[in-house]
């Protein structure tokens, strides 16, 4: 109370305030619903709008609710905000992971919340606010609520986000070079997400874009990256990107694979590398047994699994596998070489992620696998060998750039950029940072 009366006698009498309240601190040692409640009705004459979030910073479980990750429905906060309405007349404004523009219409048209705020939504698309003013919400570039954000804050001081490369180099973007002297012929080979973001960025520089796929569809590695009910969000990108694809001057070619002789043929003034990366598929004895499965697959068609699924590789690819597989209805376990799962993620995601695993499957941690069997896998953890039961096996080992591919192909052109996993498998953040940065420079 004290210290709001002292920011009123800083700011003066029409300054606004708001002030950031928890709806529910969500602890057995804070306060609930009706407390919280009880502290806005104590400091509603003081401040002129409420911001209405939940939780705290020091919990890594509650954090996660706090700045809502993946694993909760967008708005999951929204009631908060409408339990403090009801005690109040001031304007209560509510947050929470919010990019839909009809959900937020919803929001306030319905009395839950006076105003909605947004705050990773904006960094993943600064502009939310005017596409959805001009009918264009189908182009905003979704947040992924994978945290990349909060942890380069931990690392650099400063903000990235993984699907908008120009957060963080605002200043650099604004002085941005000149459109180029002349339109390039330019060949994309790959039309995952690095393939597709340097098709828009190259065809909006003015050059002459053709982008090839493989497959019959754009999208690559998104596609079982967004496979799981809990990643609609990477599925939300797909699309987006896709869209803008469609809508950009660029020629795309599916069902279509770039060899050397093709690019000889295409002759391009300038070739983008995007092919992706393969499947590490190591030689362990019964990787040939048709119970079987690779990771993509498994992602894909997860109707292919028996009841019982072991999961080889205890990497990203493999414990959000894991949590999916288990939302499906599945007995899952992990087997891990490492002393923990989920290492390679920054540690607001695996905050969230971990006690989804921890629900999902049993951890066998710092475990060798020693041979595929019909009944199961063969381990060894700390010198004894046993045998996990399963109906499935799913090889979840990671993935490795096809460098000798990927190098045949630059050998044919002049110039030449290699984005995305087959330059270095990473993540998304890297693959369309690598693609737009590199679609400048032509």
């Amino acid at each position: 109370m004290m210290s709001l009366d002292a920011v009123r006698k800083a700011v003066g009498p029409r300054f606004p305030i708001e002030c950031r309240i928890s709806g529910d601190d969500l602890t057995e040692t804070g306060l609930d619903m009706e407390g919280c409640a009880e502290v806005a009705k104590m400091i509603e004459d003081k401040v002129d709008l409420f911001q209405v979030s939940c939780g705290n910073h020091e919990d890594p479980d509650v954090f996660c609710r706090t700045h809502p990750s993946a694993f909760y429905p967008r708005g999951v906060n929204v009631y908060l905000a409408a339990n403090i309405k009801k005690h109040v007349k001031k304007p209560v404004a509510c947050v929470g992971s919010l990019n839909d523009p009809a959900q937020m219409e919803e929001i306030i048209a319905s009395g839950q919340a006076d105003i909605v705020e947004l705050g990773r939504a904006l960094l993943a698309d600064p502009y939310i606010p005017d596409k959805a003013l001009h009918d264009r919400a189908d182009d905003i570039t979704p947040c992924l609520r994978c945290y990349e954000c909060f942890g380069e804050t931990m690392k650099s001081e400063a903000v990235k986000c993984t699907v908008n490369p120009i957060m963080g180099q605002q200043l650099s973007a604004k002085y941005v070079s000149e459109k180029p002297k002349r339109s390039k012929k330019v060949l994309i080979a790959g039309g995952g997400p690095a393939g597709m973001e340097a098709a828009i960025t190259l065809a909006a520089r003015g050059h002459k874009v053709t982008l090839a796929e493989k497959s019959g569809e754009l999208g690559g590695n998104l596609h079982p990256a967004g496979a799981a009910k809990f990643k609609e969000d990477i599925r939300k990108l797909c699309e987006v990107l896709k869209n803008r694809v469609a809508r950009a001057d660029i020629q795309v070619v599916l069902n279509t694979e770039v060899t050397p002789e093709y690019v000889r043929r295409f002759a391009p003034d300038v070739l983008f590398v995007a092919i992706g990366s393969k499947e590490l598929c190591p030689p362990i004895p019964g990787m040939e047994l048709p119970h079987v499965i690779m990771a993509v697959d498994a992602e894909l068609h997860p109707k292919k699994l028996g009841k019982k699924v072991a999961v080889m590789g205890g990497g990203l690819v493999g414990s959000e596998a894991a949590v999916s597989f288990h939302q499906k209805g599945h007995e899952v376990s992990i087997i891990e070489m490492k002393p923990e799962v989920a290492l390679e993620v920054n540690s607001f995601y695996r905050g969230g992620l971990m006690p989804e695993i921890e629900k999902a499957a049993k951890c066998y941690t710092s475990a060798k696998v020693l041979e595929i069997l019909p009944e199961g896998v063969k381990v060894e953890k700390e010198g004894r060998e046993f045998v996990i039961e399963a109906d499935s096996v799913v090889c979840a080992l990671g993935f490795r750039a096809p460098y000798a591919e990927v190098d045949a192909l630059c050998d044919e052109a002049d110039e030449s950029y290699i984005v995305g996993d087959c330059r270095n498998v990473a993540q998304i953040y890297h693959a369309v940072n690598q693609a737009y940065y590199a679609a400048m420079n032509v």
